[in-house]
């Protein structure tokens, strides 16, 4: 079976558009989103509606995603990113909060599990970069394979970061996302060119603040 394993998508809509077009080309069977739709990006209720409409896909929430209802709260966050969830949180339906409202935050599926930020805390949202996180994360579960998002930074070990659809932070603009073959073990990195510019506008004409849009010009 061919998972398409994406994450961190934040509301940018042009970018998890192309990565859909992409892994639709690629002879998917089904997909797992690890959290985040939401935060940052300027199409919030679009991105969902996307997602929530693709076939034999599955989800888990994401520390933005919890934000908009409170769960966590924004106030913890940078200055950029509290004021889009702020403004997120006016934009969103209410069929659009009730579905984040009901996503789990983990999956484990055969020998692998999904999570957001770390299986050993999932609603924690610590990040898993370095030795001691990585092994806390093993204790957590038995699985040979362990999938995370949350950093934007694809990593590619036993625990596999799949990189950010709508945010990438490892110096390239360009979507990342993970193709993950069952059966042969393989991992499979792509990254999908969009209209970054296309996005940077509507960041700016939603009001947003500016860093959000150029902080995807340059992938960081």
């Amino acid at each position: 079976m061919r998972l398409m394993i994406f994450s961190d998508v934040h509301g940018n809509l042009e970018a998890l558009q192309g990565v859909v077009a992409d892994a639709a080309e690629r002879n998917v069977d089904r997909g797992i989103f690890l959290g985040d739709l939401v935060g940052y990006g300027p199409y919030p209720n679009e991105c969902i509606d996307l997602v929530r409409g693709l076939k034999n896909c599955r989800c888990i929430v994401g520390n933005h995603d919890v934000a908009v209802f409170w769960q966590t709260s924004p106030y913890g966050m940078s200055s950029a990113a509290r004021e889009a969830i702020l403004w997120t949180m006016d934009q969103l339906s209410d069929a659009n909060k009730n579905y984040l409202a009901e996503l789990p935050d983990r999956l484990d599926i055969a020998d692998m599990t999904f999570v957001h930020a770390n299986p050993y805390n999932p609603r924690g949202w610590r990040y898993v970069l370095d030795r001691k996180y990585a092994l806390r994360s093993f204790a957590a579960t038995r699985c040979r394979n362990l999938f995370i998002g949350h950093s934007h930074r694809p990593r590619r070990r036993r625990i596999v970061n799949c990189g950010s659809v709508g945010q990438p932070r490892d110096g390239d603009s360009r979507s990342c996302y993970l193709i993950f073959d069952s059966r042969t073990r393989e991992l499979e990195f792509h990254r999908v060119s969009y209209d970054v510019k296309k996005t940077v506008r509507a960041v700016r004409a939603s009001g947003l603040p500016e860093v959000l849009g150029n902080r995807l010009l340059k992938g960081v």
